[in-house]
């Protein structure tokens, strides 16, 4: 009953509009799906850029809100590393209008932090710094910090949207992109578009360096953690020239140096109504939700987004094999160069790590975990870090009792080496076509995730429909077209393997 249900949602036909409401959105300049094989999305793009899609939902009454802005760690200049997370950390830190009681005065004293954060940015980084002078700055910044806390409301941007009575409220930042979203009520949809056009057309940037020694620390903690560990040493050698290699938290000496400044020239940059999409799942009309962004986001000044071709990775020609001795128990990461997510090989490389080593069916869980009980877990992504650019199809595991990495290691690339001569069946190709089906489905019963994907699709991949479309393409996948990505793309000269070792005390 739960799958006819969801199917059912899957077309977006429970909620169907009448041909007046979709003769009324046209009028708006909103395009709204009408073909069975989508959801019945409603898509209208602002004349400032800013995209908006929207499902109506009506199964209870709760509106999610997904915006992604193109902006991520890839983007961060050199030097700035970590800036794209710093500044989703001050977009909680409210506006010029939210969070203070007079903004005017309290702007002053921010601008005068401001002037001697760059003075002490330039006596730290001097080779004799004279630690005196460093001693008197930072005791004036203090006196500073304290005088601005006079003017400041804490915490009000939270508290406003508790009194809304949010849920999940959160953001994110990935090597791609950023994303902040939340759920409300249905009736306080427009509060919503108040408080959001305000925070990414007016923020305050307010806390800046105190918010930052806080990322200083996630930063430091994060260096004990061994899966950060061996994630940031796969990526920072197989990557040599592409920013994919940065950590997305940035570099401890270039986050200990960022400025306000540089997070407001950041914001000028990126954080731009061309270069976002908002989608709107759940309780809500759409014209009332066209209206509504046109109201508060329509004057939102659009930019010219800076050029994100980045250095082009240079083709790597050798494996790479790294050891990293650590106090943890082993485990290995794996990753191969794929040639990015619009090629025509992609759909035959979903399916290849589906059926390699994703779930208790796949063809490496089942001989390392449960046959030769040489491995705790195994799992594999198609597409590490991201989606922007060429990256990683990984392969992660961990080594069980007596069993090294390098035995371990050997045995995945011996399935991997021996996969020509064993084609995948139709059941095992089947399947991930069942499981990929059933994962939007999955996300369909989650306004939040919907939303999420939503945006997703359409401000990263390109297209909100990229998930239907690409099953359409799997579906057309056969056991050859597998066999030659495999073979084409899983080598040993395309690889990076991280061996995470015990470290002897």
């Amino acid at each position: 009953m739960r799958v006819v249900f969801l199917t059912i949602l899957l077309l977006g036909r429970v909620n169907a509009m009448d041909e007046s409401k979709i003769n009324e959105l046209k009028k708006l300049n909103a395009y709204v799906e009408t073909n069975p094989k989508y959801p019945e999305i409603v898509y209208h793009k602002l004349k400032n850029g800013l995209k908006l899609i929207i499902f109506e939902k009506k199964f209870a009454p709760v509106a999610s809100f997904a915006m992604i802005f193109k902006v991520g760690n890839v983007d961060n200049t050199s030097g700035q590393t970590g800036l794209a997370h710093l500044f989703e950390h001050m977009a909680f830190k409210g506006t010029d209008k939210i969070g203070t009681t007079n903004w005017k005065k309290e702007k002053e004293i921010l601008e005068k932090i401001d002037k001697i954060y760059e003075e002490l940015n330039i006596e730290d980084r001097k080779n004799e710094k004279d630690e005196e002078k460093i001693k008197k700055l930072k005791e004036e910044i203090l006196k500073l910090e304290n005088e601005a806390e006079k003017y400041q409301i804490r915490e009000e941007f939270w508290k406003i949207y508790n009194e809304l009575g949010q849920s999940q409220m959160n953001a994110f930042t990935s090597t791609d992109y950023t994303a902040y979203i939340v759920s409300l009520p249905s009736d306080r949809v427009e509060s919503y578009f108040i408080i959001e056009s305000d925070r990414f057309k007016n923020p305050a940037l307010r806390d800046f360096y105190k918010e930052r020694d806080v990322v200083l620390e996630e930063l430091r903690m994060n260096k004990s953690d061994p899966s950060r560990v061996s994630w940031e040493n796969l990526l920072s050698h197989a990557f040599v020239a592409h920013p994919y290699h940065n950590p997305t938290i940035g570099f401890e000496d270039d986050v200990s140096h960022l400025t306000r400044k540089d997070a407001i020239d950041f914001y000028n940059k990126f954080y731009l109504p061309n270069n976002a999409t908002l989608a709107v799942v759940g309780d809500v009309n759409a014209i009332d939700i066209i209206k509504l962004a046109e109201k508060y986001f329509g004057d939102w000044k659009e930019g010219i987004i800076p050029n994100q071709n980045y250095t082009k990775e240079p083709p790597q020609n050798a494996e790479k094999i790294i050891k990293v001795y650590f106090p943890s128990k082993p485990s290995l990461k794996i990753g191969f160069k794929n040639d990015g997510i619009n090629t025509d090989d992609m759909p035959a490389l979903i399916v290849a790590s589906e059926i390699l080593a994703n779930g208790n069916t796949s063809r490496l869980y089942k001989k390392l975990v449960e046959e030769k009980k040489m491995a705790l877990y195994v799992g594999s992504y198609y597409s590490t870090p991201g989606h922007r650019y060429p990256s990683l199809f990984t392969i992660v595991s961990a080594p069980k009792g007596d069993t090294t990495v390098e035995d371990l290691d050997n045995e995945i690339m011996k399935e991997i080496e021996n996969f020509p001569n064993n084609p995948p069946n139709e059941w095992e190709i089947q399947k991930v076509i069942n499981n990929y089906e059933m994962n939007i489905l999955k996300d369909l019963e989650s306004n939040l995730e919907f939303a999420k994907t939503l945006a997703y699709n359409e401000q990263i991949l390109g297209n909100w429909k990229f998930s239907w479309d690409m099953i359409e393409k799997i579906k057309k996948v056969k056991s050859k077209d597998i066999v030659d990505a495999v073979k084409k793309y899983l080598k040993r000269n395309r690889r990076t393997a991280v061996y995470l070792l015990e470290e002897k005390k």
